[in-house]
């Protein structure tokens, strides 16, 4: 576990978010197991004290928290996104320039300071400038960066033990620190690989990938599925390094696994559209003096690698999460999955894109609704209605601590009014590699 928290620059002090995960005075968030609904802990809790939920402040100060998100509401009601596509785009481009200066340190006039700053505005448009360096009052706890997404609901809820963390800057968008990823030791890229491989024939073999095939198949038959994918991008599917953590790691590396599948599907689907021959899947490819013979998963995904298709007939595959090791990164490459930094991974989705989502530790259905609406999306399923939902005050060791009454990727209305566009399978799970997702097309 690893507390998480954000403040920009022209803050007076840092504040925990107290929106991600579970939280006891300061917010705590998973770094490795994306596979989880964290507004639940996996820990064991010995006493569940049902009560009316008490708001710790008096009254003048509730009231001006009452209008801020009274505002907050309205600004969102109205349309206004949470996470323009430009804002993301500048983000992203402001820490690609921020990089390169520190790598190349070619700007001796820009202290270090600016050289290690973005500048997000907030949605009222009024910028705030954040450090991409970890600032000293933190160093004791968290070691890097990451892009903090706060959903509707994290917006416009009430901390019962901090209420007063709602008058501070609430940006959809803003920087925050934390821990990076414990891989429990080094952990080769040759180790890493070997288990994947082991993993893509568990998978090949399950029911889940059957019913998944046959699925998207069937969607695509009765031309349910009426968008040509020519993208798949990924978001949360957890590292792959982590070989110790059998539970863990079977979900993450099924879950990347399953881009395979999805791959042969699509290709199918274009080779049935242009004649062209099916791919041999047992072929060999020469690398260097080496003969390696190649996975179902690496026949699948890279395209790129094959001559004989035309360029816009490849489908691309890319991966965003930023618990991902080098070896990660690695492996990815190597099956034909290009891993991005956030926030790239948004910014490549288009209408002729997939979205394959597991439980992510960022509101992503809420990110791509504002972004940009894809041709299809398999992701966490997304209520008819929303649910009714309260803080929950729990017990552990004798200390009390909140239980968050949303997960960190929660449905919205805005959500659900773009799953309505969509036709939506339900995809089973009877090896439970995925947990309750859905399959939503058009």
């Amino acid at each position: 576990m690893s507390v998480t928290v954000t403040a920009s620059m022209d803050s007076d002090s840092p504040s925990p978010n107290p929106s991600i995960s579970p939280s006891t005075d300061l917010s705590f968030s998973s770094s490795v197991d994306h596979d989880h609904d964290l507004s639940e802990t996996d820990i064991d809790i010995d006493v569940d004290i049902d009560i009316d939920v008490e708001i710790d402040t008096d009254d003048a100060t509730l009231a001006k928290i009452q209008a801020k998100i009274a505002h907050i509401k309205a600004l969102y009601d109205s349309g206004k996104p949470l996470f323009p596509r430009a804002l993301l785009a500048c983000l992203d481009a402001q820490i690609d320039r921020a990089s390169a200066n520190t790598n190349a340190r070619i700007a001796k006039e820009i202290t270090e300071e600016k050289r290690n700053t973005v500048t997000i505005p907030d949605l009222d448009g009024t910028p705030h400038t954040y450090s991409l360096k970890v600032p000293a009052w933190c160093v004791d706890f968290a070691t890097t960066y990451r892009i903090g997404y706060s959903s509707i609901q994290n917006l416009t809820c009430i901390h019962p033990s901090f209420p007063e963390i709602s008058l501070r800057d609430s940006s959809p968008v803003s920087i925050c620190y934390t821990s990076s990823p414990d891989y429990g030791g080094k952990v080769s890229f040759e180790q890493v690989e070997e288990r994947f491989k082991e993993s893509v024939r568990r998978w090949e073999g399950s029911q889940t990938c059957a019913d998944l095939r046959v699925g998207l198949e069937d969607l695509i038959r009765s031309r349910k599925l009426t968008k040509k994918v020519r993208k798949i991008v990924c978001f949360g599917l957890g590292s792959l390094s982590l070989i110790e953590e059998e539970f863990c790691v079977g979900r993450a590396h099924a879950q990347h696994a399953a881009v395979g599948t999805m791959v042969a599907v699509f290709k199918q689907q274009t080779k049935a559209g242009n004649g062209m021959k099916e791919m041999s899947r047992d072929r060999t490819k020469q690398e260097g003096d080496k003969k390696l013979m190649t996975t179902d998963i690496e026949t699948d995904i890279a395209v790129a690698e094959e001559g004989e298709e035309k360029e816009d007939e490849e489908i691309r595959c890319y991966a965003q999460d930023p618990a991902y090791s080098e070896a990660d990164w690695s492996l990815l490459r190597s099956i034909g999955i290009q891993p991005l930094d956030d926030p790239k991974g948004f910014l490549e989705i288009d209408e002729e894109t997939l979205v394959f989502s597991v439980s992510p530790n960022v509101p992503v259905k809420q990110i791509v609704a504002d972004v940009q609406w894809p041709g299809a999306m398999i992701w966490n399923t997304v209520a008819e209605e929303e649910r009714e939902a309260r803080w929950e005050k729990k017990m552990r060791d004798g200390e009390e601590f909140w239980v968050v009454p949303f997960t960190t990727d929660p449905d919205s209305q805005r959500v659900r009014n773009m799953v309505q566009s969509y036709t939506s399978m339900p995809l089973r799970d009877s090896n439970e590699y995925f947990g309750d997702l859905t399959v939503y097309v058009r």
